[in-house]
Formats: structure tokens, sequence, C-alpha cells
């Protein structure tokens, strides 16, 4: 028998990423624990929290409104994610005009909250994305991978959206959120062991019947989030054919909520976000169950039941 290995792996999407906490809360109820977290930008983010055991109330608290809370955890505000510059950035006028904001407040913040800042000295495989603006060269933090730089450092050059974020310095070099290059890096989680890789994807576009107001008519932001959707969930679905085809041995589990008009700022629809991730999976967990993908596997095969 192979002993069963589950991987979470998370997409970005900022404020959408909230959906990421509902999959694993599915997860909670099935009896399914993953030991393998790879994410990107909000990916990132719950893979650093998450999987280093953080409940997730605790990590749902930090976006309640204040009346709401029931921890005196962390609170993760808008203005944690939007930095300003620093004084040295002043001086660099080119880099200071690459992005809007910077990534150095969430940075703080995730090392006073973070259980542990070390890649090396924490019981879960926790493995962060980026990329290296000047050579193109996607960068991975973690064991086996990068471990010479702080969790909330990779973290916070995971959440650089470029445009929106100037990109982090991390040694010598820029790095910035990994989907430009890949969506996810389902390559990471099979190389790390794992032999049912739970996808949460929050990409799905939005779909609108005959005789609904089109999208086309909700304004700029509305068609910029599709446009979004679009590219970023045809990336997903070929990167996970072809690993899915590399790959016949392993389980692969895409779970993509219908997130529908729903906001990649808006951080007070954190309940609705969580549920409709929650129950998207609920469904496919607990299908993939019943066919016996998550008991300990022959050397057969799994993935082929």
């Amino acid at each position: 028998m192979v002993p069963l290995k589950v991987a979470f792996v998370g997409s970005g999407g900022a404020a959408r990423g909230l959906a990421h906490l509902g999959v694993l809360k599915a997860c909670e109820e099935i009896g399914i624990v993953p030991t393998i977290f790879v994410g990107t930008s909000a990916g990132a983010l719950v893979a650093a929290t998450y999987g280093q055991d953080i409940p997730l109330d605790v990590l749902l608290d930090a976006y309640r409104l204040p009346w709401r809370r029931r921890h005196q955890g962390p609170r993760l505000y808008m203005s944690t994610f939007l930095g300003a510059p620093r004084l040295e950035d002043f001086l660099d006028p080119g880099y200071l005009l690459s992005g809007a904001f910077s990534t150095h407040k969430l940075e703080k913040v995730l090392e006073r909250f973070l259980p542990e800042n070390d890649f090396n000295r924490i019981e879960n495989q926790i493995l962060v994305t980026a990329v290296d603006v000047d050579s193109g060269e996607r960068v991975v933090f973690g064991r086996g991978h990068r471990t010479d730089v702080p969790m909330s450092r990779a973290v916070a050059a995971s959440c650089a959206i470029p445009g929106v974020f100037r990109p982090l310095k991390v040694g010598s070099r820029y790095l910035m959120d990994a989907e430009v290059k890949r969506t996810l890096s389902l390559d990471l989680a099979v190389n790390a062991g794992a032999n049912v890789v739970i996808i949460s994807n929050i990409y799905r576009p939005e779909e609108r019947a005959p005789g609904e107001r089109s999208i086309a008519r909700s304004g700029p932001f509305g068609m910029i989030r599709q446009a979004v959707n679009l590219v970023m969930s045809e990336k997903e679905r070929r990167g996970v054919e072809l690993t899915s085809r590399t790959h016949p041995r392993v389980v692969f589990l895409d779970i993509a909520p219908d997130i529908g008009a729903f906001s990649y700022l808006n951080r007070f629809n954190a309940r609705s976000l969580v549920l409709r991730g929650y129950r998207t999976a609920l469904r496919s967990l607990t299908e993939a169950k019943e066919r016996g993908v998550f008991d300990d596997m022959t050397s057969s095969d799994a993935a082929l039941n």
C-alpha cells in the first residue's frame, strides 16, 4: 500500500482567495488532512497560515467586522496590503512608478502573525512561488528549494501583483506574483510526494444566461474581472490537463467555486466567499471520498478509480 499524501494548491485572487478557506473547511469536515501546501499570492497567504495549523476561525476573524470578531488575533484591513513607499524608494523614480503600493507592510504583519517564519522549522511542507521580474523564471520558496528567506518575505513577494504593487526586492533580485507565469504550480505538489492534489481555483468565469443583463453592460471593472477570469481559468485548465497526463497515478481534484461578480478587492464579502468555496468543495470532496480516492492506494492506482 502507498500511504495517502494530500496536497492543497491555492490560486491567487486577492480578496476572492477567501474562498480557499471554505475549501479547507470542507476538508476538515470530511476528515481530509493536507500536509503539503502550495500557493501563490492569496494562495500563498493561506498556505503560510493554515499550513501552520492556525485555526480557520482565527483566520476568518482577521476579516470580520469589528463587532463580529471572536478572537484576539491579528486584523487584516485593506490598508494592511497597501503599503506606502519607503524613503529609499523616492531615490529610484523608475522603481517607485513600477506599482502603486508596496507589500512591505504585509510582510511586517506576517512577521508578527506567523507561528514560525522559517521554512525549515515547520512540520508541513509549505511552498510559495513568485517570479523573477528580470529573468522571467519561477522562484520557489520552501524545503527542497529556497529556504534562505523568511516565509513572511516570500509571501509578500508572491503577493506583488504587477501594476498594483511594486516588485519586492529579495536579495539582489526583484520578485512578483507567480501567476503571470503559472496560475498554479501543481508540479511542486507532485514532486513533494502528493498522490492526491486538491486544487482551489477562484478564477471560474461568471456565466449569465440569455436575457440576463450582459456583463458588457456592467462597466469597466466587470469587464476586466471577466477577462481576467477567462484568461486565468484557461491557463489553469491547460495546466491541470498537462500535469494529469504526465502524472497519471496522481488524483487531481479541481475545485472552482462559482464566485460570480464578487470583487477582487472587497474583503467584507468574506462570509459569502467562504460559503461558496465550502459548498462547492463539500460536493466534490464527498464524491471523491465515496469513490475511495482518499483511501491508502496500491501502487497500481487510485487515480484511475
